[in-house]
């Protein structure tokens, strides 16, 4: 990894850069909910149209991942990691992701995923799963749903199918299973893997929210019934399996949420959230009426990409809501939002100027996102940011190329990520605030919806056993911004600190003598005296200050 230089102010009285106000923060030693190692963790899509994900990152003609790519991942400390799906799950049958399956001649097959395009299944489960291990990570499985959802298999049969994967995965060999299921253990046994992987979290379906108008014109009576008994069967097979795995499960509607607290209670531990912003920009509206793209600037592109989330509270900083959300406040369970990331681009005609088109941009944007799940940390539990490994889409945290000729690199919406799984604390912290800036941000640009204010400086606090830690965003396009912590609360903390920072370029392709990587995470110590550290965050940025107990 790169280190770059940075813009501090490390002691004391630091005076802040001229013409700028200084921000203050008081931390209070005080947590309000716990912050979850895995909201900081990642989707490792297999997707078949546009982008094969994972697939791409293999060495040619192999299942084994290139070296360059192993070694990014290894660096990313991810917590939890879904897989393989995503829309196509819904549309495959796992056993073509592993090896000697009962009754099927040669090896895996190619799949045909849900617009009718082929992806080989090089990476399947058991690459997947001993992969997660070397990570020191949990797997995320998702099964297929939509077969029992949309009829294509009966109910018990879809079922018995979706729990086989966890038979496979989690069973010891010799063990009791279904009647009617095929001795998986035995067959992970023969394709080299004696004891259970014991993976414990277990997706039902995915996105199923686009399934209920499909179901209706499948003439669905009961459309809200169905589903639930369709959940309740997948739910009552995989714990046949394994009574201990922890489901995971799209709530669809309030309704639907209410049922199944009400007649599968503690038998779903997670509901389920999908968060994308801003798809596809086709155009640009102020006041209501078109904008001339071309009349843009580059820092209201910029001041437009970096406000997300959404939704902002009082003071413009970024937070979040949804159906899981409030479902997990009632008690019970669990949000577990396990597809996000700013995930948008210019959808304009060819001959019409991008004032702006940043990837940097869109990693200071998925950064509003971290802080929104974490003031939400008392119902979000976990989180996945799409997508891993690819070569095709903009979404990806490491690009790789598919015959291996260029070196893999990280994308900055991954690095913001990665910076701050190695970073936070797992306490959430209370802090007050003064003068923090704000703007005005007019326009309208596909799903990023104008807001009145947006906090220039957006900030939370986590604390663990041996650090307290200031996340910050900097999303002035111009400025540096110099920041007071008052860290009163805490005592002598000893005078040192380590700012971990994310700064990166505004133009995606590389230039003369510029490296592929857009961001990068640079370290510098800090010293401070006394209970009050001050530090000058640079413009365009994330960073992470991290203070010793």
């Amino acid at each position: 990894m790169r280190f770059t230089g940075l813009l501090l102010a490390v002691v004391g009285c630091a005076a802040a850069p001229r013409g700028e106000a200084k921000v203050r923060y008081v931390i209070q030693d005080r947590v309000l909910h716990r912050i979850d190692d895995k909201l900081f963790g990642h989707f490792m899509e297999r997707p078949s149209w546009g982008e094969t994900g994972v697939e791409g990152g293999l060495v040619p003609g192999t299942r084994d991942l290139q070296p360059g790519v192993l070694e990014r991942l290894r660096q990313m400390r991810i917590p939890v990691l879904r897989f393989p799906g995503g829309t196509d799950v819904d549309y495959i049958d796992w056993r073509d992701m592993v090896d000697n399956v009962p009754g099927r001649e040669g090896g895996r097959p190619v799949t045909v995923g849900h617009q009718g395009h082929r992806v080989t299944n090089n990476f399947g489960y058991d690459e997947f799963l001993r992969l997660c291990e070397d990570l020191r990570c949990e797997p995320l499985l998702v099964v297929n749903l939509g077969d029992a959802l949309l009829r294509r298999k009966p109910v018990k049969e879809a079922a018995l199918h979706a729990a086989s994967l966890l038979a496979y995965c989690n069973a010891p060999v010799g063990a009791a299973l279904p009647a009617g299921m095929a001795d998986w253990p035995r067959v992970r046994a023969r394709n080299g893997r004696e004891k259970p992987y014991k993976v414990r979290f277990f997706q039902v379906g995915n996105e199923t929210w686009f399934f209920p108008e499909k179901m209706r014109k499948n003439k669905e009576a009961d459309v809200e019934g169905f589903y639930l008994e369709c959940l309740s069967a997948y739910v009552a097979a995989a714990r046949e399996v394994d009574p201990s795995v922890r489901i995971v499960a799209d709530a669809v509607s309030p309704k639907i949420a209410g049922l199944i607290r009400e007649r599968l209670g503690d038998q779903v531990q997670y509901l389920v959230e999908h968060h994308y912003v801003p798809w596809a920009i086709r155009g640009v509206q102020k006041e209501g009426k078109d904008y001339p793209v071309g009349k843009l600037t580059e820092e209201e592109v910029w001041n437009a990409w970096v406000a997300i989330p959404n939704s902002v509270n009082g003071q413009g900083e970024s937070v979040i809501g949804g159906l899981s959300l409030a479902e997990a406040r009632k008690g019970g369970v669990r949000a577990a939002l396990t597809e996000w990331n700013w995930n948008g681009w210019w959808a304009l005609p060819r001959e019409t100027p991008r004032p702006l088109n940043s990837s940097f941009a869109k990693g200071v944007g998925a950064a509003g996102f971290l802080h929104a799940f974490m003031r939400s940390g008392d119902a979000i539990e976990m989180a996945c940011q799409s997508m891993t490994v690819g070569h095709g889409w903009g979404i990806t945290c490491i690009h790789a190329d598919r015959e291996a000729k260029v070196p893999p690199y990280y994308m900055p919406t991954g690095q913001v990520t990665m910076l701050y799984s190695k970073y936070h604390g797992d306490g959430f912290l209370a802090m007050s605030a003064e003068g923090i800036p704000a703007y005005e941000q007019p326009f309208r640009m596909g799903g990023i919806a104008p807001r009145k204010k947006v906090a220039v400086l957006d900030a939370v606090a986590t604390r663990g056993p041996k650090a307290v830690f200031f996340h910050a965003i900097n999303r002035s396009f111009n400025d540096p911004l110099a920041v007071s912590l008052d860290l009163s609360a805490f005592g002598d903390l000893g005078g040192r600190a380590v700012l971990h920072v994310l700064e990166g370029r505004l133009n995606d392709e590389p230039r003369e003598g510029e490296p592929r990587e857009i961001g990068s995470i640079g370290d510098r110590e800090v010293r401070f005296r006394g209970r009050v550290l001050e530090v000058t965050l640079p413009r365009r940025s994330v960073s992470v200050v991290e203070i010793a107990r």
